[in-house]
């Protein structure tokens, strides 16, 4: 294999050139799950010429994995995924180096696995693994690309805590504590099409070659939703929250211990918090807008509501009571259901988002 004929397509690019494919041989990259992201992600870094992938997942090969996880057949159902995961990449580029890792990434062996990696791309199905990558990328200076999928939506958060430094805020100062159990649905419950994790672990992979180049902008403290029905997207930005007890003024937790994320969820985002118009009585609630002016002019409510901004959330929760009912609205159903995940987080168990959103109901 002639590296030079391998990558030449890419490196007439300005944005990777000899320097850039210099950068991306000698990075190292760990990709946490070998499922519905995990495959389009190794695939892409691997295409690429990432040189030291390492792949982990403790999970075997499933009947019903086959439909997303594209690059299982049949006859690898039994066997562990990362190993097999691993095998295909291997025969895809000869010119890398692939490392399995079979057992769970957890709280006593995260330091060993991440201590000389680059940029971890979190493809797991749990958010106390999520947090548990992202708190470690935090604390070790690591950057992170995290996506979630839940039907036919995706988010995407990227973490440059190595190449940007970690000023810009984190995760825990949106959701200050991991997500109950009743937090998300999973796979089997809520169904999935795989093209979606396809498309959000080819952003993922793209975003972690962005990084490791140099070129183009990643969204930072922010979470972009795509809803693959109508294409659209919302990226909601969030501030460093100076009581943040990971990257605030006195942090709280300054090393991993394994007691914080044991609370184990499958798999992606979304929650109990949805609730239906037809389910409520909007005299019962207390509803605060999340939308934009903008979005309040191309679409008005009857409702009396004031937009909640992120920045908001300190004065926010003084004013609602543990107790009352609160409805939280944006345009499509992912914003109110971010901030009341927020809130329940923090003990406001009576807060709700619409299902949605302003676009599936008229309040």
């Amino acid at each position: 294999m002639n590296p030079a004929s391998f990558y030449q397509r890419q490196t007439i690019l300005k944005e990777i050139g000899d320097a850039g494919q210099k950068k991306l041989t000698q990075a190292r990259v760990l990709i946490i799950g070998a499922g519905g992201l995990g495959h389009p992600v190794a695939t892409y870094l691997a295409g690429a010429g990432v040189g030291h992938l390492t792949i982990c997942d403790h999970d075997h090969v499933e009947e019903s994995n086959l439909h997303r996880q594209i690059l299982f057949t049949p006859k690898d159902i039994g066997k562990p995924k990362a190993e097999v995961l691993s095998d295909r990449i291997r025969a895809q580029n000869p010119l890398i180096q692939v490392h399995t890792i079979n057992h769970k990434l957890t709280a006593s062996n995260a330091q060993q696995h991440l201590a000389c990696i680059d940029v971890i791309v979190d493809c797991c199905d749990n958010f106390a693994t999520k947090f548990l990558l992202h708190d470690s990328a935090f604390l070790w200076s690591k950057d992170l690309v995290q996506a979630s999928i839940y039907q036919m939506e995706g988010q995407l958060q990227i973490f440059p805590f190595q190449t940007q430094g970690r000023d810009q805020g984190c995760l825990r100062c949106l959701w200050p504590t991991v997500p109950s159990a009743n937090a998300v649905g999973s796979c089997a419950q809520a169904g999935v099409i795989g093209a979606v994790p396809g498309v959000l672990g080819t952003l993922q992979a793209m975003e972690v070659i962005k990084l490791i180049c140099g070129f183009g902008r990643s969204t930072c403290a922010a979470t972009t939703t795509i809803n693959l029905l109508d294409l659209q997207t919302d990226t909601l930005k969030w501030r460093k929250q100076a009581q943040c007890s990971l990257c605030g003024d006195s942090p709280t937790i300054t090393t991993i211990n394994e007691q914080a994320y044991q609370n184990e969820t499958t798999c992606e985002v979304n929650s109990e918090v949805d609730i239906e118009l037809s389910d409520l009585n909007p005299e019962e609630f207390i509803l605060i807008d999340l939308r934009s002016s903008d979005e309040r002019l191309k679409s008005p409510t009857r409702a009396s509501s004031e937009a909640l901004l992120f920045s908001d959330y300190e004065h926010w929760k003084n004013q609602i009571s543990k107790t009352q009912k609160t409805l939280f609205i944006c345009q499509r159903g992912f914003r109110s259901a971010d901030i009341a995940q927020r809130f329940r987080s923090q003990g406001y168990q009576a807060c709700y988002s619409l299902k949605g959103g302003i676009e599936n109901a008229a309040i």
